[in-house]
């Protein structure tokens, strides 16, 4: 039986869910992920179950999601509309349910009032039924189209991962209201932000600045500094304006230690700034691979693809690096018209150094 065979049979009885969650320790051991896609739209998620022992071409980027690795669709429900649902005890909460020829998975279904507590009791589910050594990610991957204000809907759901996108607009350019949906929402993984109006600067405390990494696009307005309180591990930043002195202090608060301590990767282009690359070189304290050498190539996993989990950041390869005091630790710098990037290695500058060629 397959994955879905033995989640349908899972909400039957107690005793078979429990000899269910006993088998499925070692067939779990195949699944990848499962896979929250909501579209705030209509309210609706669907969700996926990544199989690894399926052909890995299947998972090739954005084909990786189909039809076929649909486990379960959770709905709206029409009051007006008169359903032949029924209902199961899931983790302790009655469910509706409908099941259809069309459709091989089941639907579930919820009222406004009751949504969160659902998707929380049927979340809870999947992890007696899957295990919690899963991969759970929650996506909204159309939440910028139509690009108009919503607040996005994050339900606290144990051992997700939560890939967030927002516009920095009407409700949320009043910092105290962007404050309060991040310290009432569980730490994001991911955030994509688009800034369409100005807000006082953040809190350096803020939930905001503990997403693992997060993508800024700043081209309309001048915003707060995102960069500067960030304890993530990736950060792109797209704007028009950025101050030399910001991009010296990033690196030195990195070289010394104070800040940054868990960064990975940095890219910010700045499109309508001075180009200031000598300055800046000078001033971070840059050193110098020798011209007729190969510096080595810097990527990690790119944590910003909402698509593609194995897929790495663009390579930076630079005959310029930096050293952190602290634990002699190296990391690639590159300057190029308005780009800035900063690859941290996970070698020391001896290390790195026996890396060129």
């Amino acid at each position: 039986m397959n994955h879905l065979d033995l989640l349908r049979l899972s909400f039957v009885s107690k005793n078979l869910k429990k000899l269910i969650m006993s088998s499925q320790k070692k067939t779990s051991k195949s699944i990848r992920s499962i896979e929250y896609q909501y579209n705030r739209i209509d309210g609706t998620c669907v969700v996926y179950l990544i199989d690894e022992s399926k052909p890995l071409v299947k998972y090739h980027r954005r084909s990786s999601r189909t039809e076929d690795d649909v486990i379960m669709r959770i709905v709206k429900r029409d009051e007006d509309k008169n359903d032949n649902n029924v209902q199961f005890n899931v983790s302790g909460k009655m469910t509706d349910f409908s099941f259809s020829d069309d459709y091989k998975y089941p639907i579930a279904s919820y009222v406004e009032c009751d949504k969160e507590s659902v998707f929380q009791s049927i979340h809870n589910h999947f992890l007696d039924v899957f295990g919690d050594a899963v991969e759970y990610n929650w996506e909204e991957p159309d939440w910028n189209d139509p690009e108009e204000f919503f607040v996005p809907f994050i339900p606290k759901l144990k051992n997700v991962s939560f890939f967030i996108g927002m516009y920095l607009d009407g409700h949320f350019s009043d910092v105290r209201n962007f404050e309060k949906f991040f310290s009432s929402s569980p730490v994001a993984k991911t955030i994509l932000l688009n800034v369409n109006k100005k807000m006082k600067p953040l809190s350096p405390e803020s939930k905001f600045f503990d997403a693992e990494s997060v993508y800024i696009e700043s081209t309309r307005i001048n915003t707060p500094d995102f960069v500067r309180h960030f304890r993530g591990r990736q950060i792109i930043f797209e704007c028009n304006r950025y101050r030399k002195s910001k991009l010296i202090d990033i690196v030195n608060r990195w070289k010394s230690g104070e800040a940054f301590q868990n960064l990975e990767y940095v890219q910010i282009m700045i499109y309508n700034g001075t180009r200031f690359r000598h300055l800046v070189l000078n001033e971070i304290g840059a050193k110098f691979i020798d011209a007729n050498r190969q510096p080595p190539k810097h990527t990690v996993r790119d944590c910003v693809d909402w698509y593609d989990r194995n897929d790495t950041t663009s390579p930076l390869i630079s005959h310029l690096y930096i050293v952190r005091e602290t634990d002699n630790r190296a990391a690639s710098v590159f300057m190029m018209g308005g780009a800035f990037f900063i690859g941290v290695w996970d070698k020391t500058e001896e290390e790195f150094l026996r890396m060129v060629e």
